[in-house]
């Protein structure tokens, strides 16, 4: 599969998380064990309603291990659909990711929400007509 355009979030999550202590309004919220991060939102060229979502878990009192396999992502997305037809998936980590499929029926705006425990992390992404892919500042 080809890769259109591909975002990282890591850093910008990190960098968030630190300069706004808890993550600001509505973009993190992290429990005593767990922090949920968006990793990677792809799309490929050759299926434009199709985009792969990672997100990293993390744990530990600084957050620098990796969650254990098995650990339960909850995936919600306010426009498409996963894997299972559903707005919502539940799925597992592996060496702390967990990754997922969203079909996208055309271009739209929506906010993608991922938690682990009472981890919680938000993305609004925009995609345009040509398969383009932006993150919304608010």
């Amino acid at each position: 599969m080809q890769i259109r355009w591909s975002i990282l979030l890591v850093g910008v999550a990190i960098s968030t998380l630190t300069a706004c202590s808890d993550g600001g309004p509505g973009l993190l919220k992290h429990d005593a064990d767990n922090l949920v991060l968006f990793k990677r939102v792809t799309l490929a060229s050759d299926a434009r309603d199709c985009a792969e979502i990672e997100v990293e878990v993390r744990t530990g009192s600084d957050f620098s291990r990796m969650a254990t396999d098995g650990t339960i992502v909850a995936l919600e997305t306010s426009f498409g659909y996963f894997e299972n037809g559903s707005r919502r998936i539940e799925t597992k980590t592996v060496d702390g990711h967990a990754v997922e499929n969203l079909t996208l029926p055309g271009p739209s705006r929506l906010t993608v929400t991922a938690r682990s425990r009472d981890a919680e992390s938000r993305l609004v992404i925009s995609v345009t007509e040509d398969g383009s892919i932006t993150l919304d500042p608010n």
